[in-house]
């Protein structure tokens, strides 16, 4: 199987976890599973994932701030490790090697007024609401190449409001760069993660405790329209303030 298919799969799908219960032992797999690279108070380097907290060797090479596809398995003989924070990290053994996960940051900025390119298709985000991704919000979506032309996606916070008091507005944009050395094209897959983080450092209060759930909505072209849609659902930012 490609790897496209499985990141599309991956991030449309959400997660691929399983378990099972063996002569008492419990044993977990996981199959390109997003995961978020951090580090504990000690220097401990793990991700956090479906699973929940998972550290390797392999994992410990990784570098902390990114966000990585893993394959791996668990079982209790594998046993965890406790974080310097007092978290039960899995120990677990990958199963193939950690896909980097292309990234980009929100531009705190109105998006460029040309279209670019439309999108053939783009998903909802795998995220979580609060900083458990460290922020970052995962899309796949489909597109239109020709050979030697690469994807570039990029994520504006519109000006704009919307009919929804507070809601925040985000816009897409997909462009293409590198020089096509033929006509044909062919349908691709790609993956981009969003550091959301600017705009939670905008509306969050330094040491807050009231949580509140801000609205976001994004906008993007596909083919076969001429206007900009909206995606059908919002989702919600998780931010403390006073």
């Amino acid at each position: 199987m490609k790897k496209s298919v499985l990141i599309f799969s991956m991030v449309t799908m959400g997660f691929l976890l399983s378990s099972c219960l063996e002569s008492g032992d419990r044993s977990y797999t996981g199959v390109m599973d997003f995961s978020y690279v951090t580090m504990d108070n000690s220097g401990l380097i793990y991700a956090r994932n479906s699973l929940g907290f998972v550290t390797s060797n392999d994992i410990k090479m990784l570098y902390p701030g990114s966000c990585y596809f893993l394959s791996y398995t668990w079982n209790s003989e594998n046993g965890m490790t406790q974080s310097a924070d007092g978290f039960n990290i899995f120990n677990v053994v990958l199963t193939a090697e950690p896909e980097p996960v292309p990234s980009t940051t929100l531009v705190m900025s109105d998006a460029p007024a040309e279209a670019g390119t439309p999108f053939y298709q783009f998903s909802d985000p795998y995220y979580s609401s609060d900083e458990y991704f460290g922020d970052f919000w995962a899309f796949s979506y489909r597109w239109k190449k020709k050979k030697g032309e690469e994807a570039r996606v990029d994520f504006y916070k519109s000006s704009e409001t919307t009919e929804i008091p507070g809601e925040i507005l985000i816009d897409v944009r997909l462009s293409k760069i590198g020089t096509p050395n033929e006509t044909t094209e062919t349908t691709e897959t790609g993956v981009i993660a969003v550091n959301m983080k600017p705009l939670r450092n905008l509306l969050q209060t330094s040491g807050g405790t009231e949580a509140k759930n801000v609205p976001i909505r994004f906008r993007y072209y596909v083919e076969g329209k001429s206007e900009p849609i909206k995606s059908s659902s919002s989702y919600a930012l998780t931010i403390y303030t006073d």
